[in-house]
Order: structure tokens, then sequence, then C-alpha cells
């Protein structure tokens, strides 16, 4: 009996580990085929977020259409950018948004929604949006406030990103609540710093070295060793 008790425990307290499998949540905001074949193939999923004209633009692009049928193909997740300004834009602009993605890029399977609010007050016009993209199919939406929103936006979206800014900056505490659906994403890091942030307990984490007006317009020099940390 004494075994059999050890061993209810033990089968419990595994069960209630808070260890968060990770991924990549990369802000794909260059048109470089190289590394976009990088992203493509790198051994990890996760998210990509494509934005070929702050949001889809008026026309298909056929780099695009392949990135992301080559991205579906490689176990990753393609999501369209669209902003909010946090809350504040019109909704039916929004909306029709998420309709001109579906209709130019019918291969994504989700929406990055930046710019987004992190006060409660600001949930009702979220969840109409969600629920709206919800009614096109099953997609994923990750919300983007840059910083630890009210609880509420955790039972809104998929995934929600927690910080979005400098490495200099990052809280002890990030991810720390919602750790399986939180995400970061952090610019201005070297390598060292790098390692640090992908052990933090967040699911999906992007870091790059790239520190200049744009810090998505490349890939970090240390791409790789990132993916092999994440892993």
């Amino acid at each position: 009996m004494k075994w059999l008790l050890l061993a209810v425990f033990f089968f419990l307290g595994c069960g209630t580990s808070t260890e968060v499998s990770k991924g990549i949540i990369v802000p794909q905001y260059f048109y470089d085929s190289a590394l976009w074949d990088k992203v493509i193939n790198a051994d990890i999923g996760g998210y990509v977020i494509i934005n070929p004209s702050n949001g889809p633009g008026d026309s298909a692009d056929s780099a695009y259409v392949n990135e992301i049928n080559e991205l579906n193909a490689h176990s990753k997740i393609p999501i369209g950018y669209i902003y909010t300004k946090w809350g504040d834009r019109s909704i039916d602009d929004v909306k029709a948004d998420i309709d001109k993605w579906l209709e130019l890029y019918s291969g994504i399977k989700g929406f990055f929604v930046d710019e987004a609010a992190s006060s409660a007050d600001k949930s009702e016009y979220y969840t109409e949006l969600a629920d709206y993209i919800k009614s096109k199919g099953d997609y994923k939406i990750v919300l983007n406030p840059g910083t630890k929103p009210d609880a509420v936006y955790f039972g809104i979206a998929d995934t929600v990103v927690v910080y979005e800014s400098n490495a200099s900056a990052v809280p002890d505490d990030v991810c720390s609540n919602y750790s399986d659906k939180s995400a970061i994403i952090v610019y201005g890091a070297d390598e060292e710093e790098m390692e640090n942030l992908v052990n933090r307990p967040c699911k999906y984490i992007y870091v790059t070295d790239d520190n200049d007006s744009n810090p998505y317009d490349s890939l970090p020099s240390y791409f790789d060793e990132e993916i092999d940390a994440l892993k």
C-alpha cells in the first residue's frame, strides 16, 4: 500500500507541472526569400506574422501566397497582421481587413491583432472582434497589447503578447500568469540575454538583437541558436 500511495502521489505531482513547451512567434516584416526559408525550415512550431502592407493590402502578392502555403506545410501557423489603435479604430474597418485577408490569402490560420488595448473597459470591442473572427472559421487570435493586460483578455484570445519592447526592461515575472497563453517579443538582446529569455515560462517567444527603427526587418544573427535553445 505504501508503494501504491507513493506512485499515486508521483503521478498527481507530474500532472501539476507548470512547464510550458515553447514555440516561436516571428514578426516576419521583411521581404527576403532567403530569410523566409530560414523561418520555414526552423525545426520548431509556432506563429509567423505576415504583414504585406500594414495589413493585407489591396491585392494578393504571389510571393506571400507561396510563403503562407510553405509555412502551413512546415507546421507553422501563418497569421495576418491587423491593427486596432488600442480599441479606437473603427471596428468595421478592422472587420474589413479581416475579410480582405481571407479574400486574398486563404491560407492564413489566424490574426495578429496589434495595438490591442490592455484595460478591461475595451474588452467588449475585442470580444466583438474575436466573435467575428471565429464566425469565419477556426482561426487563431493573437492579441498584442505589448504589456500584461487585464485577465479578461486571456479569455478572449488564444495567445496574448504580454511584453513587446527592449530587452533591458523585461519584467522578472513576465508570463508568470497564464503561461500557456502568453508570448513575448523582445528586441535589442545580445545572445546571452536571448539564452536567459528563452527560459522564461512563456509559450511563444521571439528575441532579436536587431534594435533599429524597425527591429523586425531581419532575423536575429543568432536565429539558429535561438531555435535550438527554444527546443
